[in-house]
């Protein structure tokens, strides 16, 4: 059994239907379940009558519950927010708040302190709390409703929500099934959490081509030896992740392959693959294939791809992205034509509509190119061989083990504390990896350092993901700063190792 995502329905294939669809963090269950629980939870979103363009929140972390939410969503043409755990209440807040969600579907035990008017539990019972009253359609074509919105780090402090249409998920499922050389028979390794778009790479290739989805949650991915295990029991065959996570894994004794030996693919997305890695895990998985995919969340989930080779390795300093997807168009604007790199900007249908209420990014960010939509990264690119490579951003968004973060919101975020009059956030870097996030702050007294660092990330904690959460806090008499008159972020780092080195 599979789903045809362009029909919306279950088919019947060759395959057994009692075979392992979704494994979560709670149970297990099999393909004739996974359509019975679909059809239960969509024939309920369908009761509610909600109109195109208003949204549902889809509540927990690894749980079966959260991959059949997203389906039956998408059976009954819903749009989705994805929201995890691991959010503080006052994100959740902000996030409802901006799509003025009425319905919650709880895939967790996890009480929210949020007044919904309708809810719905793991088990999926109905509970109508109040009449829905459900806002005017959100501007959308009916023949692309959304599919989803993703929420990531705003430079305004303000979560930004990603636009997602059915057709561009269609358009990386009919690219991914076709051209990433999955099958049915494929066991998919899930780790990322469904807030972080890297995740429906899995899910969509798992239900499409009528695999099985091994969902694993923070508390198991951090035991190394019962991740491992886990892979083992479930005879895992693609691994999917950023590079930085399977990095922590390469000198761990059961990542290897005659303990391991279903794996078959390694597929990495969501940061820079580094090639000592490539190199790493070819000698450890000789026979596996690394593929490397890149895009950004508004370009849905991924726009290029390559198979990286030894000769690759060898040839280019650097791992390349690859190569488009078809019908996409990737452009690089440069600043003059001398110049190799530039700005990347993809145009496509698979590009995000634009962010969910927010017109003065839109503006900045997606145009039309040639009638189709256009976005510009802020990633700086270029093209060798026919390949595109990546070189890194050029402005303050960076990427921490896969999750994006605007630096911009975390200083923000700190100023609002009455104590200080200026902060700026930094990626503290080695050999080209961000290692940890290192905020400035100015003061307005002489404080107990100590004490005002706890209070700041006691802050932090309450309103930001733990990923966003600075490494160190340092107080700084003022800013240093270049002769274009902006802070000079690698004196502020430089004295800051040079400090911890005379410690």
């Amino acid at each position: 059994m599979k789903y045809d995502f362009h029909h919306k329905k279950f088919i019947e294939t060759d395959i057994n239907p009692e075979k392992l669809a979704v494994s979560g963090s709670n149970s297990d269950i099999d393909w004739l379940t996974l359509r019975a629980k679909v059809e239960q939870l969509s024939g309920m979103l369908l009761d509610l009558h909600i109109p195109q363009g208003n949204t549902v929140i889809i509540y927990g972390h690894k749980e079966q519950s959260f991959a059949v939410a997203i389906l039956a969503c998408i059976h009954a043409t819903v749009t989705y927010v994805p929201v995890d755990k691991i959010y503080p209440l006052e994100r959740i807040r902000k996030i409802v708040s901006i799509t003025q969600a009425q319905v919650l579907i709880n895939c967790s035990n996890n009480k929210i302190d949020i007044n919904f008017a309708v809810e719905i539990n793991s088990v999926f019972k109905r509970t109508i709390h109040r009449r829905p009253v459900f806002q005017e359609s959100h501007e959308q074509c009916s023949h692309d409703p959304l599919q989803y919105i993703m929420f990531t780090s705003g430079s305004t402090g303000e979560p930004k929500g990603v636009q997602i249409t059915k057709n561009s998920t269609l358009k990386f499922i009919d690219w991914a099934t076709e051209d990433f050389g999955f099958t049915g028979s494929d066991v998919f390794m899930n780790q990322a959490p469904f807030t972080f778009d890297v995740s429906l790479c899995d899910l969509f290739n798992a239900f499409a081509l009528g695999g099985s989805l091994i969902l694993n949650s923070t508390g198991i991915v951090k035991d190394q030896d019962a991740f491992i295990d886990r892979l083992k029991k479930y005879n895992c065959t693609i691994w999917t992740s950023t590079p930085s996570f399977a990095f922590l894994f390469l000198r761990h004794p059961g990542f290897k392959a005659e303990n391991l030996p279903f794996i078959k693919t390694f597929l990495f997305m969501g940061e820079e693959l580094p090639p000592r890695t490539c190199t790493l895990l070819e000698s450890i998985f000789p026979d596996a294939y690394i593929m490397n995919a890149y895009g950004p969340t508004e370009a849905t989930i991924v726009t290029t791809h390559v198979v990286v080779s030894r000769e690759i390795i060898q040839k280019y300093s650097s791992v390349p992205i690859g190569y488009p997807m078809p019908g996409s168009e990737l452009l690089i604007l440069k600043e003059n034509n001398e110049q190799k790199e530039g700005e990347l900007v993809i145009c496509g249908d698979h590009v995000s509509t634009g962010y969910f209420k927010n017109e003065e990014f839109n503006r900045n960010k997606f145009y039309l190119h040639n009638g189709k939509r256009a976005f510009r990264t802020g990633d700086l690119a270029y093209y060798e061989d026919d390949m595109l490579f990546f070189l890194g951003r050029n402005d303050d968004q960076v990427k921490l083990h896969g999750f994006r973060i605007e630096l911009n919101e975390i200083s923000n975020e700190i100023c609002k504390n009455p104590e200080i009059t200026d902060a700026v956030t930094i990626p503290l870097k080695r050999n080209n990896e961000i290692r940890k996030l290192i905020t400035f702050i100015k003061t307005k007294n002489k404080n107990n350092i100590g004490q005002l660092k706890d209070s700041l990330i006691s802050q932090l904690e309450k309103t930001l993901p733990y990923y966003m959460i600075p490494s160190d806090i340092v107080e700084v008499e003022e800013f240093t700063y270049n002769s274009s008159h902006k802070i000079d972020k690698n004196k502020l780092i430089e004295n800051y190792l040079e400090k911890l080195n005379n410690i």
